[in-house]
């Protein structure tokens, strides 16, 4: 009798320290989980997912053409932009890649202020990335008709604002940092080549 009660009494047990291990694995696999979960959305949300997936391609030398407009694809000459102008452009072959649009600009040499580098310009053109530094929209050209100095680049999707003669500083809107400026030289049979990659980071950095 006492071995019986002693033999029910140890299934017990067993039986017991089974849920309980059952119960406790339950509960760390469901703490592991949510671990996971949430060290991937931390990922997500980490400054190094910055400008992801916008890598450019483009090279010294490479020659720019309109990427919009009824010129698309074709060479871009310098005699055609007039002061405070702007084209949308990217290097020649390499339109696949949208790290590699680029806003071209024509300005007065004496307008170039700091923390513009005046050594990527050329004759007056200037040009930095056109992936705007908050989610990645387009910008757009907003030309001052009547004072070509007073024109400046805006992204229409939040309303940032860029300044182009000072390093396309931010003047207003959600964008944390400039639009990065990138080197551009006239050869002598008037097109336009870039001389190097771009010169801080693109893509949005928020």
């Amino acid at each position: 009798m006492v071995n019986g009660a002693g033999g029910t009494a140890d299934a017990g047990d067993k039986k017991f320290i089974t849920r309980r291990r059952f119960i406790l694995g339950t509960i760390v696999i469901a703490v592991i989980g949510a671990f996971g979960s949430l060290l991937s959305m931390l990922k997500l949300l980490s400054p190094s997912k910055k400008g992801s997936g916008y890598v450019s391609t483009i090279a010294p030398g490479d020659v720019l053409v309109y990427a919009s407009g009824s010129n698309i694809g074709t060479e871009i000459k310098a005699g055609s932009l007039n002061l405070g102008d702007a084209e949308l452009v990217y290097p020649k072959g390499k339109s696949s890649n949208p790290a590699n649009l680029v806003q071209l600009i024509k300005l007065a040499e004496s307008d170039f202020k700091e923390p513009t580098d005046s050594k990527l310009t050329d004759k007056g053109f200037i040009a930095y990335s056109a992936i705007c530094t908050h989610l990645g929209c387009t910008v757009s050209w907003v030309k001052n008709q009547t004072s070509p100095d007073a024109s400046y680049t805006e992204c229409f999707c939040h309303n940032s604002i860029f300044n182009p003669a000072r390093g396309e500083l931010v003047e207003g809107g959600p964008a944390p940092i400039p639009l990065a400026q990138i080197g551009v030289k006239v050869t002598d049979d008037d097109t336009i080549v870039f001389t190097g990659d771009f010169m801080g980071p693109i893509g949005p950095q928020v």
